[in-house]
């Protein structure tokens, strides 16, 4: 059951709200926007909001929405600047106010489970027809991150190529090529296995969504457009370094109080201190150290850690720190 909303224009941009009814009588509304351009080409997707605390992407997908115009586009882009209004307006963190799962770890295909297959179900029934998708992500409040892309190497040959050529147009230090399904959020994997060349972009930090990271945002996504023809211009190549195949991500044991010895973006060394857990008092209960030479790619800065919220097994509010292996260290060691 369901309805939509929609706003046409005669200028080729339609704006329309999906509403889409679950079993548990909660709804979920999902904005979109569609720009047809005058001249034939493939179907890009641009999706954001998958963790409602990602602004960045969210007003880099709205300017999209609001500058590329038919005109001067070949082919079609389907925006969705926010994938679940429910959680954006609760102010949420990375899982779903409903049923406390995290979105990016389902995929399409169960509208008759749990409320994030229902809404993982309505968000592919708009997208499945592109050719290409970006994904935008940041650091929500209590995370702060450096800026990469990582890209799913999962899939036809040519969908990995497509998929890393959409990378290599943002603005960021680091890319990763993650080969490993098990690393890989099984949505972006699913859509890499149906065919849809796609990465998801890490830019932001700390629910802040400042203009730097909606612009690294956004000209990434006109890049990658150009790249496949549907844009003018010649898009831009930044040089990137590589992140390698080795992660490490602290997870605290017991509840406490997050004492960071790290930011994101900084190089480390095997066995130097990450950071410590500590009892209200300021006792030290643990201490973190890297077991290897890596980036930081993110750190929790709530210093609030409680290990027991754990729904559905996921660990990211008992989260410290994540590291990864810098890739000329792990073709050094080979």
């Amino acid at each position: 059951m369901g309805r939509t909303s929609t706003r046409r224009s005669s200028t080729g941009i339609e704006k329309a709200i999906v509403r889409r009814l679950h079993r548990s009588g909660r709804w979920v509304e999902m904005p979109v926007a569609t720009i047809t351009g005058s001249r034939h080409g493939p179907t890009f997707a641009v999706t954001a909001g998958m963790h409602a605390g990602e602004y960045a992407g969210m007003l880099a997908a709205q300017k999209l929405i609001q500058t590329i115009e038919p005109d001067s586009l070949s082919g079609r882009l389907i925006v969705i600047p926010v994938i679940s209004t429910r959680a954006f307006m609760m102010r949420n963190m990375q899982l779903s106010p409903v049923d406390q799962r995290e979105a990016h770890y389902h995929v399409p295909g169960h509208p008759r489970a749990s409320y994030t297959d229902f809404l993982i179900d309505v968000l592919y029934s708009i997208v499945k027809d592109a050719d290409y998708l970006i994904d935008m992500h940041a650091g929500e409040f209590a995370q702060a991150l450096l800026p990469w892309v990582p890209v799913p190497m999962v899939g036809a040959e040519k969908v990995q190529a497509d998929s890393k050529a959409i990378a290599e147009g943002f603005r960021v230090p680091y890319l990763e090529l993650r080969g490993d399904r098990s690393r890989i959020p099984p949505f972006a994997a699913y859509l890499a296995e149906q065919g849809i060349a796609n990465v998801w972009s890490e830019v932001g930090k700390n629910g802040i969504p400042t203009l730097e990271h909606i612009t690294i945002q956004y000209d990434g996504a006109i890049a990658a457009m150009q790249t496949f023809g549907m844009l003018r211009g010649g898009p831009v190549r930044p040089p990137h370094k590589w992140i390698g195949r080795r992660r490490y991500t602290a997870t605290a044991e017991q509840s406490g109080v997050w004492y960071s010895a790290v930011t994101e973006g900084v190089i480390v060394e095997e066995g130097q201190l990450l950071g410590e857990l500590k009892n209200y008092f300021g006792d030290t209960l643990q201490r973190y150290t890297a077991p290897f030479r890596g980036i930081v790619l993110y750190y929790w800065t709530s210093p609030a850690i409680n290990h027991r919220r754990r729904p559905h097994g996921y660990e990211w509010h008992s989260g410290l720190v994540s590291i990864a292996s810098l890739a000329e260290d792990d073709e050094g060691s080979a």
